[in-house]
């Protein structure tokens, strides 16, 4: 009776891990300050506005410490593109390393999707906003500039994906 107890402990527990640990944004880099006074903004890449390519494209986004301390990024920030408030998640790559910010520097990283012009009969959305969180839970939203995407958040290897912030 105790092991089945404890047996049922434990999944109800590893759940519960499981559950905060993806409600969680990423935290800042240990012992620096979140990166709350941030501007994102669009800063090249190869996607053109309008889209329509039907290959794979990349949009770089600066991200500038606009406020009056230093802080700390690592890893990738989240990205979801909404059209009509329904969002698709980009993948995240792994790695990155410490991105210390001094008031008025920037750093990058790069959204990488795969466009599509609605000729091929992929399942496309149609993104408004790019919702950005940056490791330590900070939100800014971009408009969604480069046209259509092609779904990928069921594919084995999405061609949907961001970088780690550098």
């Amino acid at each position: 009776m105790q092991r089945i107890r404890n047996t049922a402990l434990g999944v109800v527990a590893g759940t519960l891990l499981a559950a905060v640990s993806t409600a969680v944004p990423a935290a800042a880099a240990p012992g620096s300050p979140a990166c709350d006074h941030v501007a994102v903004s669009w800063a090249g890449g190869s996607a053109e506005p309008g889209g329509g390519s039907d290959r794979q494209e990349t949009a770089l986004v600066r991200v500038k410490n606009s406020g009056d301390r230093a802080c700390s990024l690592l890893g990738a920030p989240s990205v979801m593109l909404t059209t009509n408030g329904v969002p698709e998640t980009l993948s995240q790559q792994p790695g990155g390393h410490l991105v210390d910010l001094a008031p008025g520097a920037t750093a990058k990283f790069t959204v990488t999707f795969l466009s599509d012009s609605g000729k091929i009969g992929n399942e496309i959305i149609r993104p408004e906003q790019a919702v950005v969180t940056l490791p330590g839970g900070t939100v800014k939203t971009l408009t969604w500039t480069w046209g259509d995407v092609t779904r990928q958040e069921a594919a084995s290897r999405p061609g949907n994906f961001v970088s780690p912030i550098s």
